[in-house]
C-alpha cells in the first residue's frame, strides 16, 4: 500500500473540519471569523460578519440551550 493510500483512508481530525462554516450570502467566500461579537444575555451572543472579498455586512445570533 502506498503512502497516499494510507493518508486517505484516515479521517480528517483536523479542529478546522470540525467548525461550521459561514458563507456570504452575496459571494460565497468563506468566512472564518466574526468583525465583533455582543453578549446578549445568558443563552444568546450575536455577531456581526464582514465579507472580505465583497464587503457584505451581516448578524447572526448563536442561542445557546438552557443548562440542565
Amino acid at each position: 500500500m502506498d503512502s497516499n493510500a494510507r493518508t486517505a483512508a484516515r479521517p480528517d481530525t483536523r479542529p478546522a473540519a470540525k467548525r461550521a462554516q459561514i458563507e456570504c450570502a452575496q459571494c460565497g467566500n468563506h468566512l472564518f471569523m466574526p468583525e465583533w461579537s455582543e453578549l446578549l444575555d445568558e443563552r444568546r451572543v450575536r455577531h456581526l460578519w464582514q465579507c472580505e472579498a465583497c464587503g457584505y455586512a451581516f448578524e447572526t445570533t448563536v442561542r445557546f440551550a438552557q443548562a440542565a
